[in-house]
């Protein structure tokens, strides 16, 4: 199994991808992780799945807002970011969309929209390509270093 982290190893032994595969327009394995201004975040296993899919129970469904974001795809590699620390993919993910001519929030927690996305495409049974993507509010790219 490719599922190193043990937070991917607890989603795929308590729910498992199928279901969600046979949802997907493109089987996926996606993380989110939804920044707060405070300095803390949220960290979401799952797939990205078409608006309009009915997700059955046990699994959570959180609607992204439409919005403008920067989304870079590459093929997969041997080392999966998935499988490196949170902090080191995230970097190197955000490092990927700033190569590719994004600009990077200041602060991701404080704009509106503070999602960042790293998909897995799936196809034949393996990872074949790697999508990179965050919101990005061209008016929300400076923030402030204290809190009222």
């Amino acid at each position: 199994s490719w599922y190193i982290s043990p937070a991917w190893q607890d989603f795929e032994a308590q729910l498992g991808f199928k279901t969600l595969d046979d949802l997907a327009e493109i089987p996926n394995r996606s993380a989110m992780v939804v920044f707060s201004p405070y300095d803390t975040f949220l960290y979401w296993i799952g797939s990205l799945l078409p608006a309009d899919a009915a997700v059955p129970k046990p699994y959570e469904a959180f609607r992204l807002p439409e919005a403008t974001a920067g989304q870079v795809r590459q093929p997969a590699t041997s080392v999966l970011l998935k499988q490196l620390p949170l902090a080191t993919s995230f970097n190197k993910g955000l490092q990927i969309i700033e190569k590719a001519g994004y600009p990077l929030p200041e602060r991701l927690g404080q704009t509106d929209h503070p999602y960042y996305l790293e998909s897995y495409l799936i196809q034949d049974g393996a990872v074949h390509q790697v999508a990179y993507r965050l919101y990005i509010d061209p008016h929300q790219l400076k923030g402030v270093d204290e809190y009222e």
